[in-house]
C-alpha cells in the first residue's frame, strides 16, 4: 500500500507543479475513501520518504520546513521540489 500512497503523492505534487501545493489528506481522501483520517499518519510517513529522497518539499503557514512531515504539528503543505540541475 505505501508504493500506492506514495504513487499518489507524486501525482498530486507532479499535477500542482512548482508553485502550487496539495494538502496530505488529499491522498488520504482519494486513497481510503470512508476512513482517510485513520489514514493519515501512514500518508505523513509515506511522506516523510519522499521528503528525504528530495521529491518533495514540506511547507507550513507559506514557509518550506526542514522538519519531516509525520513530525510537523498542524496543518502542512506539500510540493514538487525545484530540480537544482541546470
Amino acid at each position: 500500500m505505501k508504493d500506492v500512497i506514495q504513487i499518489s503523492h507524486l501525482k498530486f505534487a507532479e499535477e500542482r507543479g512548482l508553485e502550487k501545493t496539495y494538502c496530505p489528506s488529499e491522498v488520504a481522501r482519494e486513497l481510503f475513501k470512508k476512513d482517510w483520517r485513520d489514514n493519515m499518519d501512514l500518508v505523513r510517513k509515506v511522506a516523510d520518504k519522499l521528503v528525504k529522497s528530495g521529491d518533495l518539499l514540506v511547507l507550513q503557514k507559506g514557509e518550506i520546513k526542514s522538519g519531516l512531515p509525520s513530525k510537523l504539528k498542524g496543518p502542512i503543505r506539500l510540493r514538487k521540489k525545484r530540480d537544482n540541475a541546470i
